[in-house]
């Protein structure tokens, strides 16, 4: 058998960038050759584009919702009515009431600073934005595929005739668009919906289309989005809660990497915004921005909204002198200091450590480089010890608004560790709010390609067609004798100073 001709094989499929072959002998001496195969980026998210699986992947989500309609009819609790199907992941119990209350309060703030009038929201549910939003809109069309949600909102806005007179609902899908026109928004909002979509590819189709729809000087939010630099950190933070105490580090480290690799939902970089801003030049600027809230949870640690303005920004834009947090011995009473200054007038620092996560940052050190003998409970023990050298984002928003600064901050410039930057500008007393946007830091180079801003949902899935598919294609290519080949899906093939790959550190993507 010639390793050679079932390489050139596995090539030619355009679903492999890399492949290696090693050659296996058996306990009875035979011998069988393993494939280990990288696959191209973004290749799934080409095939499911428009197919039946990408909208078997939503028609999974609607039923979903569905159930989770069905089930509030159960409840008795106004609340739990209200909140249902929001669940912490490292509980598996209801997130508080008043944290929903503070996330959607913050939400609808922050929405209705964009000075919404004629508003779309796409994935309008039951109606945690629109009940709120729609008061101060003159148009407001919601739009979900849930049938069961719809109706729920219905009802409550038969109740509410304030809201109702402004409201348009209508069941369909996110990427129907019939019946609008263009320039027919001045505020386009998808709250906590784009997680349910099945590939970025389908949310590019579906923003290409916003952003027609959208007049100019207008706002898409886009809000409430889990953020994929932080993925590892999240599933490092949940999966160190949920273990028992005498785990070990080898088995945590597993459930960590299944986490990662069998995310259901869509989670993107702040990078995606950018690119496709080039995409579309329609977007004339971008903006990236972690949760407020003062509750500290997987919302406000791990998600982000971004702001896309189209057309000619309606104000104009600052770019000021960056100073560097790590570079300054800062702290929130030198911060506060500095602020208190008649001369301060406008402050802008980038690479602020974010407090939220500082133990999170901990805990994934531990896990990834620590002996593998130990425990959750020696983990867990030492990152107790850690010490906070991060600042809360909510708390410096306390502070500057005490202080008379408006404050703006930023993950634009996307850092693994969750840095933010943040601008603080005194707000004159004949004025009440700033009036400048900021021209934010941003990584040097952005990829064209989306995917690769991206993770693809349902991976492990899609993992297993892709082995299936590839041995199907190299028995229509090489002879019998060599279609015996077992494929092995991983990240990496890591080579040796030879040259040679290294097998003993592959990491199989189906594992």
């Amino acid at each position: 058998m010639r390793s050679s001709e079932l390489q050139s094989a596995l090539r030619a499929h355009p679903g492999v960038r890399e492949v290696a072959i090693v050659s296996h002998e058996g306990a009875s001496g035979e011998k069988k050759l393993i494939a280990y195969v990288v696959t191209e980026t973004g290749y799934w998210e080409q095939v499911l584009a428009g197919t039946k699986e990408e909208r078997k992947r939503l028609e999974k989500w609607r039923k979903t919702f569905d159930l989770m309609q069905f089930g509030r009819e159960a409840t008795s609790s106004a609340a739990a009515l209200e909140f249902a199907g929001w669940n912490s992941t490292y509980t598996r119990q209801p997130i508080p009431a008043e944290e929903m209350r503070e996330w959607v309060a913050t939400t609808v703030t922050e929405i209705l600073a964009l000075r919404p009038q004629q508003v779309l929201e796409i994935g309008c549910g039951t109606g945690l934005v629109l009940l709120r939003m729609a008061p101060h809109c003159q148009r407001y069309v919601g739009t979900d595929q849930s049938k069961a949600a719809m109706q729920r909102l219905k009802e409550q806005l038969a109740q509410s005739p304030e809201s109702s007179s402004a409201v348009k609902l209508l069941e369909r899908s996110a990427d129907n668009f019939e019946g609008f026109s263009a320039n027919s928004f001045d505020t386009v909002i998808l709250n906590s919906v784009v997680q349910y979509f099945p590939s970025v590819t389908y949310l590019a189709r579906v923003l290409e289309q916003i952003v027609e729809l959208t007049k100019p000087g207008g706002k898409i939010f886009v809000g409430d989005v889990r953020s994929l630099p932080l993925l590892e950190l999240y599933a490092s933070s949940v999966e160190l809660h949920q273990a028992p105490p005498s785990m070990n580090l080898v088995e945590l480290r597993e459930r960590v990497l299944r986490r990662v690799r069998q995310q259901e939902e869509l989670l993107l970089s702040p990078s995606f915004f950018l690119a496709l801003q080039r995409r579309f030049p329609r977007i004339s600027r971008v903006e990236v921005k972690p949760k407020r809230g003062r509750f500290d949870n997987e919302m406000t640690r791990f998600r982000f909204n971004a702001i896309l303005t189209v057309g000619a920004p309606a104000e104009p834009s600052i770019e000021p002198n960056w100073l560097d947090w790590s570079g300054l011995p800062l702290t929130m009473d030198t911060l506060k200091e500095a602020l208190e200054k008649p001369e301060c007038e406008i402050l802008a620092l980038k690479n602020i450590p974010n407090g939220r996560l500082q133990n999170d940052l901990a805990a994934m050190k531990e896990i990834r480089t620590s002996d593998p003998s130990r425990t959750v409970a020696d983990v867990k023990e030492s990152v107790a010890q850690t010490v906070v050298q991060g600042v809360d984002p909510q708390e410096i928003f306390c502070m500057s608004n005490e202080l008379g600064f408006s404050l703006d901050w930023s993950w634009t410039s996307i850092q693994p560790d969750g840095r933010f930057d943040a601008v603080f500008e005194r707000i004159p007393s004949e004025r009440t709010a700033r009036e400048t946007a900021v021209d934010w830091p941003k990584p040097a180079a952005v990829s064209d390609n989306f995917a690769h801003h991206a993770n693809t949902p349902g991976q492990t899935n899609l993992a297993g067609k892709l082995t299936q598919e590839l041995s199907e294609f190299i028995k229509q290519r090489l002879p019998a004798e060599m279609t015996t080949t077992e494929i092995v899906l991983v990240d990496a093939i890591p080579p040796l100073p030879a040259g040679e790959p290294n097998l003993d550190v592959l990491n199989p993507a189906t594992s």
